[in-house]
């Protein structure tokens, strides 16, 4: 399925204690004896998410939104998708209309603050095997809990279905907590117009698993657009972009290292999208495999730009847009080196 998947977008923020201030909404929580404890911002039309509790204090996420057909939908999920539940977690996974919904729930305060990201994996083995999400909207809720909850849109009911366990790790990329998951207990999607058209994701996975491809890296924007490393059945790395025009997909992609050291340690893949650049780095290098953090870019004007590598099956890897933040393009990008934890430089590749 898919190899380590940082995801840059799909992370909700939960927001305030008021009530939803709909009719609809309202008429579902009443209906189902459920209290809003916080809700939760997205950017979707006539969309709301919300961290909610039942009579007997137990705790899930609410979807609701509008129809095209202006029927309200809605979908609950209550029960924990943990195999085996503790007292320290409790993960409740959801099809939503836009991926998979993760309410990630931390009754350990050491935990909760050390935890940055959510890993889920579909092998028991197989890190690479993985979709990872930044848990950044943590908020500390009632009874000394903290909560992130988060949408995953690269992963739609199919792909979920063979999520095998989770982990969470630290900013080290450690992991400080794991757990097998019942694949049983991630709740199916509420059937809607809406959701029949949302046909972006399983498309791009339905391109990737006819290739034989496994993802690397990734970045997911709004607005349909995909972005990926993928590693094929040679080990040749491609880098990716996955746009849906006219409910057509569209990819552009190159697997040509621009590695002007033409050496097989360091992959380097630039990419000229629909309308952003891109540059991916896939190191294999056992210096970098055993010490490298941080990619570096460098333009021919003295900006310089850091991202941290992450690790992936035998290797270290980093997917970087060019956008303002960096700023810099392809053609004005001097250097790319990786750097371990201290600042010591592991590699450098020349480019201007």
């Amino acid at each position: 399925m898919k190899k380590f998947i940082p995801v840059l977008i799909g992370v909700l923020l939960l927001v305030g204690l008021a009530a939803c201030g709909k009719e609809g909404i309202d008429k579902v929580l009443s209906d189902n004896s459920l209290t809003v404890i916080q809700n939760v911002k997205t950017d979707l039309k006539d969309y709301q998410l919300a961290y909610v509790k039942d009579d007997n204090d137990t705790t899930g996420v609410l979807e609701y939104y509008k129809d095209t057909n202006g029927k309200d939908i809605s979908n609950i999920q209550l029960d924990s998708a943990l195999k085996t539940k503790d007292s320290k977690v409790k993960i409740n996974l959801m099809n939503g209309l836009d991926g998979l919904i993760a309410m990630v729930e931390m009754h350990d305060a050491s935990l909760a603050k050390e935890a940055t990201e959510l890993v889920l994996l579909d092998s028991n083995e197989e890190v690479d095997e993985a979709i990872g999400v930044s848990l950044a909207n943590k908020s500390a809720v009632e009874g000394g809990k903290t909560v992130a909850i988060v949408a995953i849109p690269s992963l739609d009911p199919k792909t979920a279905s063979e999520l095998k366990r989770i982990e969470l790790r630290n900013n080290s990329n450690a992991s400080v907590y794991e757990n097998e998951l019942n694949p049983s207990k991630i709740k199916s999607p509420a059937p809607s117009e809406r959701a029949k058209k949302n046909a972006f994701f399983p498309a791009v996975n339905k391109y990737i698993a006819d290739k034989e491809w496994k993802v690397v890296s990734s970045a997911t924007q709004k607005k349909q657009i995909y972005t990926a490393i993928l590693r094929d059945k040679e080990g040749v790395y491609h880098l990716a972009e996955f746009t849906y025009p006219d409910s057509k997909l569209v990819v552009k992609e190159t697997a040509k290292n621009d590695n002007p050291q033409s050496d097989n340690d360091v992959s380097l893949l630039q990419l000229q999208g629909d309308k952003n650049q891109y540059i991916g780095v896939v190191a294999e290098l056992e210096t970098i495999l055993d010490k490298g953090t941080t990619v570096i870019l460098k333009s021919t004007d003295g900006k310089e730009y850091k991202q941290p590598l992450h690790t992936g099956y035998n290797d270290r890897n980093a997917l970087i847009q060019l956008t303002k933040k960096t700023e810099m393009t392809l053609d004005t990008i001097s250097s790319v080196s990786i750097q371990d934890d201290s600042g010591n430089e592991l590699y450098t590749m020349e480019l201007n």
